[in-house]
């Protein structure tokens, strides 16, 4: 029997399986959030109020993943199309 999995890893149960493709699923929401606002992950942005500078990007590693901002001195902000516009 062959397995998925490079020798010396352990196998995945099909939870951690089926936990992994909703995640992965949860990103590729967003993915599209951003293609109907015609924006991509790590363009550009700017703050509406202040003006500060950023780049879109999807935290993967929260739970659940989220659109944030990262902004030049290396900080994530939650973004928000209200908050921030392409620039």
């Amino acid at each position: 029997m062959e397995h998925d999995t490079p020798p010396g890893c352990p196998a995945l149960s099909l939870q951690s399986k089926l936990d992994r493709i909703a995640h992965e699923r949860d990103v590729l929401a967003l993915m599209r959030e951003l293609a109907r606002a015609g924006l991509r992950e790590g363009d550009a942005v700017r703050h509406a109020s202040t003006g500060e500078a950023g780049r879109l990007w999807i935290d993967r590693e929260g739970q659940p993943p989220r659109i944030v901002v990262l902004i030049e001195s290396g900080a994530l902000e939650p973004y928000s199309a209200g908050c921030w516009r392409p620039g």
